[in-house]
């Protein structure tokens, strides 16, 4: 009786049990092939050679996919455009709301320094400018200028690639500053690992500026822009030099008349210059390519007059700049007279979204003619 009972019991436990060690093997099975194919669609970039180097370079660009989503890029013409009416508007303020003649005698070295950081020019050459009532005019043009295009690029040195400072917003450049630090750093040296460093970065600016077009494009300046903060910052550098040369209020009677704005005029129309100087930021980084702004005076090297080259750019020869003394007489020895200074550079476009270097001129890659203080004002 005792064994009949332990066989039924047996049975019973092996009819319970059958059924399921099956399904749980075939639950395994198809688990760890869902894994694998899940691995396998994992695999970076579904080009051959990624299959079969063990060791591929990492500078073959056709690695470096194109993004699809992107917004699209600006025309040529656009950018020509843009630029074009971003010095006009700098042009017309300087117009519109001052004089030659400073209402407060010659400005501080201080109050030039803050106007003019890592401008071209040293300090006491534009107090002599400025104190020159034909060309007066013309530096307050170039110090707005240079406050604008010197916050404006990405691969630079200096204040543009300085969070506090920069007129693209803050976040992006915190984030670019991570990429060049220890060996992954973004340089500019034409082997292949770094043209595929360039891939890369142009295709996170075409990326992040897609994501951030609402913000910065479409509700710019509200109170969700980052860069409203450094506007206000460089406005503040600027202003204490430009009031110096604002055109007063009626002094009879206080009363303002049309042709004698407010100051609360000026500011607001000075900081919407500095905002234009912003959106066109904005622009060049949302764009595929690299660029610069070159501010070498051609009309001193025609004239044999040696040039000591600043390179300002974190990447060499992204932005040049010239340091020459400012002639006394107009003429003469190595110093560069008014028609030799630049007042507003070109814009050349310096390289590709592929990270193949540009020559200047190439594929209509060159923005703007130079313009030269003796030139302010004239079309």
């Amino acid at each position: 009786m005792t064994d009949t009972l332990a066989r039924e019991h047996h049975d019973t436990a092996e009819r319970t049990r059958s059924p399921r060690i099956p399904l749980l093997h075939k639950f395994r099975h198809k688990k760890s092939d869902s894994h694998s194919r899940e691995r396998n669609n994992k695999l970076p970039f579904s080009h051959p050679s990624s299959l079969t180097s063990s060791n591929p370079t990492p500078g073959i660009l056709s690695r470096c996919p194109s993004i699809s989503g992107v917004r699209e890029t600006s025309t040529l013409t656009d950018i020509a455009n843009e630029y074009s009416n971003l010095r006009d508007a700098i042009v017309s303020h300087v117009r519109k709301f001052y004089s030659p003649q400073s209402n407060h005698g010659p400005a501080s070295q201080s109050i030039i320094e803050h106007a003019s950081t890592g401008m071209i020019l040293a300090w006491p050459q534009v107090r002599s400018l400025l104190g020159d009532s034909t060309s007066t005019l013309a530096t307050l043009s170039l110090c707005i200028t240079w406050t604008i295009l010197s916050r404006g690029l990405l691969l630079k040195l200096g204040i543009s690639n300085s969070p506090g400072c920069s007129f693209l917003p803050p976040e992006i450049v915190e984030c670019f500053q991570s990429f060049c630090l220890g060996i992954g750093a973004v340089t500019l040296e034409g082997d292949e690992e770094s043209s595929f460093n360039f891939a890369l970065l142009s295709r996170w600016k075409q990326i992040s500026a897609t994501l951030l077009h609402s913000t910065y494009t479409t509700d710019a300046f509200t109170h969700f822009d980052s860069r409203t903060v450094n506007i206000e910052r460089a406005l503040k550098a600027l202003d204490p030099l430009l009031s110096a040369y604002a055109i007063p209020l009626n002094r009879n009677d206080g009363l303002q008349t049309h042709s004698r704005p407010s100051q609360d005029a000026r500011l607001s129309d000075l900081r919407d210059v500095l905002k234009l100087g912003a959106r066109f930021a904005f622009t060049l980084f949302s764009q595929p390519s690299f660029w610069k702004f070159d501010w070498t005076s051609d009309r001193a090297i025609e004239h044999g007059k040696q040039e000591s080259q600043m390179n300002l750019g974190r990447v060499p020869n992204f932005n040049t700049a010239v340091r020459l003394v400012v002639g006394t007489n107009g003429a003469g020895g190595h110093g560069l007279t008014k028609g030799e200074i630049v007042v507003w550079p070109r814009l050349v476009r310096v390289m590709d979204g592929e990270g193949v270097k540009l020559e200047d001129g190439v594929d209509g890659g060159v923005f703007g003619g130079k313009k030269y203080l003796s030139d302010f004002g004239k079309a």
